[in-house]
């Protein structure tokens, strides 16, 4: 997609002298959904600026919790420093940030060996102690499900939403453990190179949430394919993550359950984002992907998910 903002080179040189670095070359880059990214070169390296459209306070605490993440030899990309000892900055009314060019790529169709590594990386995440500064509700629910359930002009999606929601607070059991979680694990927020993980990046709806959540949100955005959930990819991924992080009983019998919860909160966000907050027609119905996917992992019978994803082991 193309960037939400567009800067000229006598910008990128004034926020790159901030970091004191000096720009060779910068090129926008179709990366993330809600934020303009611009791929620089310069005299110390290449880096990736981004511009967001998340309050200020959200991006000074992303800021943070990424200097915790690579203190704890988490893999991801940092916050560069600012000559002034500041991490974030101001571009245009936005905040702005600058990491360190990870190298590698995205891989789309994800083998086993790939989300294995996913999986053991998202236990490494959910192992380091939530910092305070964290919401301790999803950006999707806090963002999204206030304007849409309140609002009658939404009435036929509000309705559903609505539905499912309660259907998730009555199925939702106690005692399930919260911790770190990313929140938005999808394909396209995972780097490899040569076929091992490099980087996990996007930490922008990171929270202290159900720890099974953020396995439901990578299950929906690592192992769906033609809008249905591939089992064994997802026992591939929890294969990994039990590997670091074995899962109690009462997360392994939620498990199906947040995996559809994710996909009717990432539906809720697609509806707001392009239906109400910036409205898209061409991405108007993108949140319809999310819906039926929902709707079909809600119908595979538990036993079947659960033998397959819990019980089996998997195939090397």
């Amino acid at each position: 997609m193309a960037p939400f903002l567009t800067l000229s080179t006598n910008k990128i040189h004034t926020i790159l002298g901030e970091y004191g670095l000096i720009p060779t070359s910068f090129e926008p880059i179709q990366q993330g959904l809600g934020n303009s990214n611009f791929l620089v070169d310069s005299n110390k390296g290449r880096f990736i600026l981004t511009v967001f459209e998340i309050d200020h306070n959200r991006v000074v605490n992303l800021s943070r919790l990424l200097t915790l993440l690579v203190s704890r030899d988490f893999p991801t990309a940092g916050a560069r420093t600012q000559s002034g000892g500041e991490k974030v900055l101001s571009v245009d009314g936005h905040s702005a940030m600058l990491k360190p060019y990870v190298p590698g790529q995205v891989i789309e169709d994800l083998n086993g060996h790939h989300l294995q590594q996913i999986g053991e990386a998202v236990a490494q995440l959910h192992r380091i102690p939530a910092p305070d500064y964290l919401p301790v509700q999803h950006a999707y629910e806090l963002e999204t499900f206030p304007v849409i359930l309140g609002n009658h002009e939404y009435h036929e999606f509000g309705s559903w939403l609505e539905q499912r929601l309660e259907i998730f607070r009555q199925a939702l059991p106690p005692g399930l453990p919260r911790g770190l979680i990313h929140g938005d694990v999808f394909f396209d927020n995972v780097i490899f190179d040569n076929d091992t993980l490099r980087a996990i990046i996007d930490f922008e709806e990171a929270c202290h949430y159900y720890l099974v959540f953020d396995l439901g949100m990578a299950a929906l955005g690592l192992c769906t394919q033609d809008m249905k959930l591939n089992l064994p990819q997802v026992r591939a991924l929890l294969d990994g993550y039990q590997r670091i992080r074995p899962l109690v009983e009462v997360e392994k019998q939620a498990l199906q359950l947040f995996v559809e919860y994710a996909a009717i909160t990432t539906s809720s966000w697609r509806f707001w984002k392009y239906n109400i907050d910036t409205p898209n027609i061409a991405k108007s119905d993108l949140f319809v992907q999310m819906v039926e996917i929902s709707q079909n992992v809600g119908a595979v019978p538990g036993s079947i998910f659960y033998d397959t994803v819990i019980n089996q082991q998997l195939d090397e």
